[in-house]
């Protein structure tokens, strides 16, 4: 695991190509029926960003007790540290693909 420093002011745009070519290249590998994507509202981002002294997200790849795949996010402060304290605001219930993948176009 990398210890690079947390850049807040990080450009994280790519093409359309780059996104459409990366997650073409996890879904060819990915067995029938996989998890493939996580869909969250407006809503969860901007309640994470909200919190006092959040400049970012991070995604954790999780699993549910049964083992299916899910994503927590967690906001992050100008570090990169989380933001994790007892009034700290974590979302997860995304909309997982399948079975919810209307929409989604850049995996084939």
């Amino acid at each position: 695991m990398t210890t690079n420093a947390f850049d807040p002011k990080c450009d994280h745009r790519i093409t359309r190509e780059e996104a459409a070519s990366l997650i073409q290249n996890f879904q060819a590998q990915a067995k029938e029926g996989a998890h493939r994507a996580s869909a969250f509202n407006r809503g969860a981002f901007e309640l994470l960003l909200a919190q006092p002294g959040a400049a970012g997200i991070r995604l954790y790849h999780a699993r549910h007790n049964d083992g299916s795949p899910t994503t927590v996010m967690v906001a992050v402060d100008h570090l990169g540290v989380d933001l994790d304290g007892p009034l700290a605001t974590f979302i997860q219930n995304s909309q997982e693909c399948p079975p919810v993948c209307a929409g989604t176009r850049l995996g084939r």
